[in-house]
């Protein structure tokens, strides 16, 4: 339910409009623009080729025929069984033609090519996964505050290591307006209520030239449910990877006075961890942002 945050945030709204004087530019990245560039980047959805993409596990090698700019690896994958395609994080990309690439599961696939399923127990890609992972938790952060917020916001995304800690968003249109503890633990309810919705995270790898064209700042357009934002990396496949989430608490940003941080922490489903060790974990994200930023 999102009536309670927007209730909270409208009431803070009311208090500081007269306050308030820039304006936030409005968003430009909309579901629309994402159709828009989905059929730039990949052409017309009804004009379909065939293509063979050879699925690789520890056993064997399947070759799949599949739809060329439709078909995702996650589809590929499925040929070989559900769960081998859910428990999928990213996929290593080794085309006919060119150098191999990590690719995010939900990604159209171009080309005919040999793909590798990688999960979260897969160690030679751990830390790209962790990237992946934390990087995710932002964007589905960003997309479920956008949301969940009675005020118009943008966002920027400091990037950072899963050694952090944390993850982080710089929220743009509060203000300078921090959460307060009962405004925080509304988000989260919402924020959990949000991931519950197992909402896929759709991709489009955008060729410089159409990003520079269309000014998109990064070489991944990602959808998450109707909000939109652009990265540079893969992410998972859906929040229902993610876990454990808990958003710990926010703050003014460095020489700002008006854009917010909010830090999170977060574990994936896969790996499951008791009510003590995922307060120390908390804890420790807690006091690492309180410190680093």
């Amino acid at each position: 339910m999102k009536v309670p945050v927007r209730s909270i945030l409208a009431l803070r709204k009311a208090s500081t409009a007269v306050a308030a004087v820039e304006k936030i530019t409005p968003v430009t990245l909309s579901s629309e623009f994402f159709d828009h560039i989905r059929h730039e980047v990949y052409g017309d959805s009804k004009k379909v080729d065939k293509v063979v993409v050879t699925v690789k596990t520890e056993e064997s090698s399947k070759p799949v025929l599949v739809n060329r700019n439709v078909s995702t690896a996650f589809h590929c994958l499925n040929h070989i069984n559900k769960q081998f395609a859910d428990d999928a994080v990213l996929v290593e990309v080794i085309p006919s033609v060119g150098g191999s690439y990590f690719s995010s599961v939900n990604q159209p696939l171009q080309d005919q090519a040999e793909i590798r399923k990688i999960g979260f127990d897969t160690l030679e890609n751990l830390n790209l996964v962790n990237e992946a992972y934390w990087r995710s938790c932002s964007l589905v952060t960003a997309a479920f505050l956008r949301e969940a917020l009675d005020v118009d916001v943008d966002f920027k995304f400091p990037g950072g290591n899963i050694k952090d800690g944390f993850f982080s968003v710089v929220v743009k249109g509060l203000d300078g307006n921090i959460f307060t503890p009962d405004e925080l633990g509304t988000i989260n309810r919402f924020g959990k209520s949000y991931i519950r919705e197992e909402k896929q995270l759709e991709v489009i790898s955008i060729p410089s030239t159409i990003a520079e064209e269309s000014g998109i700042n990064g070489d991944n357009l990602i959808r998450i449910g109707r909000q939109v934002f652009s990265t540079n990396g893969p992410v998972i496949r859906s929040t229902r990877q993610i876990g454990r989430f808990l958003i710990l608490r926010s703050k003014i940003a460095a020489k700002s006075e008006k854009d917010v941080i909010v830090g999170g922490v977060s574990i994936p489903t896969k790996q499951p961890t008791s009510s003590y060790s995922w307060s120390l974990i908390a804890k420790n994200a807690n006091q690492k942002f309180n410190r680093n930023l």
